[in-house]
């Protein structure tokens, strides 16, 4: 039996920051152990999601120092923010209800940038080589402004299709657990794109050249040739490690 089994569809069945507050549930959109985020829908907020995770005596602990995962959660998502980075803002500090710790966040409807790589619509190719630019901007950012996303994932990576010529697309990242301080510009670069590499290789998914290219050049941007060639040692062999890791596992 699942955790989602014994929360109803109809009907409310959690305890919210503003207790006052109605709400209709959705779906649960993920479920791991007892931890899990649910996708509501709050009068005035629209859709939202809710991350739960169970009260446990390690998580209190870490809470104590703010290293647990649902205030890494929070940390990560101000710290993108402030770099200019699309995330979620946090609707809610972390707060107990009950057995669970929770976070309420806006949801952001969209594909996700995995699920548009392993798309084969013909519309789909122009849309993945802006995608490509687009993600490796994020990524050179998040690094100028001295942080890594050491679990930044396709899956991860929610596109906004826009019809506005201006702004044909946006990138939000949803999952900021993994942001942490980098004093390294080549080591945070190349930390995101061997974290962006690992899912379509572990899952045997194809990922074009020209894809590879246009994004780690938008990700190097003005990076001094002396520079390069370091990052591109550093990039070599980080993915040899995880290619050879992946083929072990």
């Amino acid at each position: 039996m699942k955790l989602s089994d014994s929360h109803p569809q109809a009907g409310p069945c959690f305890q919210l920051f503003d207790r006052s507050t109605t709400y209709t549930t959705i779906r649960c959109l993920k479920e791991e152990d007892l931890r899990s985020v649910w996708l509501l829908e709050l009068p005035g907020r629209g859709l939202t999601t809710l991350k739960r995770w169970p009260v446990t005596w390690p998580l209190r602990w870490k809470t104590f120092f703010r290293q647990s995962q649902p205030d890494r959660q929070l940390t990560g998502a101000w710290k993108l923010l402030k770099a200019g980075v699309n995330t979620p803002q946090p609707a809610t500090p972390v707060y107990r209800a009950g057995s669970f710790y929770q976070l309420e966040m806006p949801f952001i409807e969209g594909s996700t940038a995995y699920d548009l790589l392993k798309s084969e619509l013909p519309e789909s190719s122009d849309l993945l080589y802006e995608l490509a630019r687009e993600l490796g901007k994020i990524v050179r950012r998040i690094a100028e402004a001295g942080l890594r996303h050491r679990d930044l994932k396709l899956e991860n990576v929610v596109v906004k299709v826009s019809h506005r010529d201006s702004t044909p697309l946006s990138l939000w990242l949803i999952d900021p657990v993994g942001i942490r301080s980098s004093f390294s510009l080549a080591d945070s670069l190349v930390c995101m794109l061997d974290r962006l590499a690992i899912q379509p290789l572990n899952d045997g998914v194809t990922v074009p050249l020209s894809l590879q290219i246009i994004c780690i050049q938008a990700a190097l941007g003005q990076m001094a040739g002396n520079e390069r060639r370091h990052f591109f040692q550093l990039l070599r062999k980080s993915l040899i490690t995880s290619r050879s890791k992946s083929q072990a596992d």
